[in-house]
């Protein structure tokens, strides 16, 4: 069987054509699924990043209660994003919560602490904030507040 140089090339032409259907239609596929992937990887960094700081505000209220009237502590803490945290109680234990608008949804993160006698909100920044709770001589109640 005697093949043409003409057929040869054209076998070969088929082939790259089939090849190149091949990787396009894989890679429609694997791309939305890795960008998905992704998307859910960022949001558990967020939320994980966002329940460790929030940890360092409540040990510090936690700190102040039960040392006493006159402790202060500084703490430092980096957020991905713009959060606004909410300070309340429920009469039995404060609890810190922080909103995160995540790619499919949103969660609360939530942190309590022994102090009940907190009611404010605290809006911070991305990036590094850094936030001061004391309870002075004077008062009667801890503060927690930006420092600037």
């Amino acid at each position: 069987m005697d093949l043409d140089v003409d057929d040869k090339g054209q076998l070969s032409l088929e082939y790259v054509l089939l090849s190149m259907m091949a990787i396009l239609i894989i890679s429609l596929v694997s791309v939305p699924i890795l960008l998905t992937t992704i998307d859910y990887s960022l949001d558990i960094i967020d939320s994980i990043n966002s329940k460790e700081e929030l940890s360092k505000i409540t040990d510090a209220i936690d700190y102040c209660y039960s040392s006493g009237k006159g402790s202060k502590r500084l703490v430092y803490v980096d957020f991905n994003r713009d959060v606004d945290v909410k300070l309340s109680n429920n009469g039995k234990k404060g609890l810190a919560s922080i909103n995160l608008s995540l790619s499919d949804n949103a969660k609360e993160i939530k942190s309590s602490f022994d102090y009940v006698g907190l009611n404010e909100n605290i809006h911070l920044s991305k990036g590094f904030n850094k936030i001061l709770v004391k309870w002075d001589e004077e008062s009667n109640r801890i503060e927690v507040n930006r420092a600037i």
